[in-house]
């Protein structure tokens, strides 16, 4: 019997002891002993997966920090190149294979004092709501527009 056929069982069991009727006590032991053996089931498939989301995310990490290495690699050989070219004023290099080039990069911009910058040059945004505040408030006190919920969820220990 799957949980489904279980909880469907234990809603026409309960429909019988509210219009009387006797002798359910065994029938209801044998489903509260079916619903703990699925319980338990279920619990063991949930803490293999558990197992296995918490070994996917050691791997992703490691990964990460091995493409972090190799992005900080061609970094690094990408500027002794541009060093070297620059100590032998050479802005191009065409080979076989490649061409190397020199070039200007877009222009950026620098920030050396924010409060001098005129106010026409910054966007306005939107307000964000505090929610951390407003849980904490609403333990409190009553607030237009908000109402504090708490829904449940399941717990295995």
């Amino acid at each position: 019997m799957n949980l489904y056929e279980l909880t469907e069982s234990y809603q026409q069991i309960q429909t019988l002891i509210e219009e009387g009727a006797e002798g359910l006590e065994d029938t209801l032991q044998s489903l509260d002993d079916a619903i703990e053996e699925k319980a338990v089931g279920y619990a063991k498939v949930m803490k293999n997966i558990e197992g296995q989301v918490v070994a996917i995310k050691t791997e992703e990490k490691r990964l990460a920090e091995k493409r972090r290495s190799l992005e900080n690699n061609i970094k690094r050989l990408k500027e002794s190149l541009q060093d070297a070219m620059l100590l032998n004023d050479k802005k191009r290099i065409e080979t076989e294979l490649f061409n190397f080039n020199i070039q200007k990069n877009p222009p950026s911009i620098r920030v050396i004092d924010e409060e001098m910058i005129p106010k026409s040059y910054y966007v306005e945004q939107s307000p964000k709501l505090d929610r951390r505040a407003l849980i904490s408030e609403l333990k409190e006190s009553d607030i237009p527009g908000v109402e504090l919920t708490q829904g449940e969820s399941l717990r295995i220990r």
